[in-house]
């Protein structure tokens, strides 16, 4: 008997010490960043791998070989550029707004942002999401532009050049050169993109209809009515503020905001100013404010269930009320969040909170002094261009294959027998680029999805504090563009984040959870060097230009 408990004190202590040496050389081991960063980037490729094993199974009929792709509803903006105003010159502008929800709602509706199983079904409307567009012209009889923003957590491709094809008719009787929309990105709002209804009741369904080539049978968080009703109604939208365009003079200024924004991912950086663009029309009509502010509009959480457009409602809501036209334009938010603690009263609902928290910002324009706005000479030069972006994050191939977003993916092979279906590819998300200048000063930098904001100001992390240990190698857009620049998010598409390559890294990874919603690892570096290229290209079509009108 005693050597029985001997011997099974022993296996126990034998158990006890292997445990705390395999447990001591684990923690060895991960002590080591490169080793810890290692067994992430194996998680993260296992991940992938089977997610990748999954969307195999699916079938791919629905995305198009390049040689099939149709890119009607894309629209370049200006053809050259002018140097500088054309002769009596004068800034035109027009404004108009409308709900986008339907006045009954039919079916079931989901709210957009959060990811919930059971999904997050929406029970009733807090108030009206709304699109909000301007038409611009600078007087130089080359056509107008339209900057259009919708509440809503993002709209793809697919879905915007949907509207700008119902808009061909005004589009070449008044010659618009640029349609451009965006989302404000507010989580409180009506499924725009598809993701967040009821996912495994979509996989079933969608991968049968795929296989059997009848898309019209898949189902997503999208209500299929009311998307219908959206994009008529943006339609409508842009063709009244066309009507409604009248002269005026156009100003700017970045009003100081740092108290009001926080950033929740390294290197922390954030846009710490506001930036107001303002309309005063020559008959003394009410102005136009766009703000500019890069913030989630994420300030209800994930248990809304009502709809609402969040604090950039708010904002708008109290311009309005000071005789104001208002927009809200979101910035490069990537994961800059809200900062209400300075700003808000104790004792407050969230609902009173947010409002405050939309309001106080309203008030920041309000009051800030009209004598340190620059006014903007009449000239505006935008150019937009397709972008193919290489797409190897497995969610975005699986999502698109089963039609839980509709964003332009294409098919791209090296092979001869290119007419063929039966061989391999690499997808491509199609998305769009581009830039407006203002009076050569302010320039908009039209980005189509959630941009980290050092890439656009600056900052970005070094070789020494990044995921991959290398820098970023390319300049800030700022830098590029060589003016004053606001950012116009989640425009013209919703492709997700867009993070430095240097600093892409597992999605198991702590703060990097922005990677599992991206198109790829090399999103950043090809959308700033399509930046590069536009930017080229312009002071060529410039000059061009000056030497024609010189000549």
């Amino acid at each position: 008997m005693k050597k029985k408990l001997t011997v099974t004190a022993l296996t126990a202590t034998a158990a006890t010490l292997g445990t705390a040496l395999i447990k001591k050389k684990a923690e060895d081991y991960l002590s080591s960043p490169d080793n810890k960063r290692r067994l992430l980037d194996l998680g993260h490729k296992a991940a992938m791998g089977l997610i990748g094993k999954i969307s195999d199974g699916v079938s791919d009929k629905g995305i198009p070989y390049l040689n099939r792709y149709d890119n009607s509803g894309f629209l370049e903006g200006n053809g050259y550029f002018l140097p500088a105003p054309a002769p009596k010159a004068r800034w035109s502008l027009g404004f108009a707004k409308a709900s986008v929800i339907p006045p009954i709602l039919e079916g079931d509706y989901y709210i957009g942002g959060y990811l919930a199983f059971p999904p997050n079904k929406m029970n009733g409307i807090m108030n009206e999401q709304m699109v909000r567009a301007i038409a611009v012209d600078d007087g130089s009889e080359r056509g107008l532009h339209i900057f259009a923003v919708i509440d809503c957590i993002g709209i793809s491709g697919t879905d915007i050049r949907d509207i700008r094809n119902r808009l061909k008719d005004i589009i070449s009787e008044k010659n618009i050169l640029s349609v451009n929309i965006s989302a404000t990105h507010c989580h409180s709002g009506i499924d725009t993109e598809g993701l967040w209804g009821n996912l495994p009741e979509a996989f079933r369904t969608n991968k049968k209809a795929v296989k059997k080539g009848k898309p019209e049978n898949t189902v997503s968080g999208k209500n299929k009515i009311f998307m219908e009703y959206l994009k008529n109604t943006v339609a409508d939208t842009v063709r009244e503020a066309v009507a409604q365009i009248k002269k005026g003079k156009l100003s700017y200024a970045h009003i100081p905001a740092e108290k009001f924004v926080r950033d929740k991912r390294p290197p922390y950086v954030t846009v710490n100013e506001m930036t107001s663009l303002c309309f005063t029309p020559d008959d003394g009509s009410e102005e136009t404010v766009a703000v500019f502010l890069a913030a989630h509009p994420v300030c209800y959480g994930d248990k809304q269930r009502e709809a609402s457009r969040d604090f950039p409602g708010y904002l708008c809501d109290r311009l309005e009320e000071k005789g104001k036209n208002a927009l809200f334009i979101q910035g490069a938010e990537a994961a800059v969040a809200t900062d209400r603690g300075p700003h808000i009263k104790e004792g407050l609902s969230t609902e009173e909170g947010i409002k405050e928290y939309g309001e106080a910002l309203a008030e920041l324009v309000l009051g800030f002094d009209k004598s340190l706005y620059k006014e903007l000479s009449p000239l505006i030069n935008v150019t937009v261009n397709e972008l193919f972006l290489s797409a190897d994050n497995k969610i975005l191939e699986l999502g698109a294959k089963l039609k839980l977003v509709n964003n332009p993916l294409v098919r791209i092979t090296t092979a001869d027998d290119s007419d063929k279906d039966d061989k391999s590819y690499d997808l491509y998300l199609v998305t769009e680029v581009g830039f407006a200048v203002l009076g050569n000063e302010l320039t908009l930098a039209m980005v189509p999805g959630e941009m980290m904001p050092e890439i656009a100001i600056g900052g970005a992390a070094k070789d020494y504090e990044s995921y991959n240990g290398t820098n970023w190698e390319y300049p800030s857009l700022k830098e590029l563009l060589g003016t004053e620049i606001a950012v116009i998010g989640l425009c013209n598409d919703f492709i997700g984040y867009i993070v430095p390559d240097n600093d892409y890294g597992s999605v198991f990874a702590p703060l990097h959870y922005e990677e599992a919603v991206s198109v790829g690892r090399k999103t950043a570096s090809e959308i700033v060097s399509a930046f590069m290229r536009m930017k080229k290209n312009a002071e060529k079509i410039t000059v061009k230009n000056s030497q024609k009108l010189n000549g």
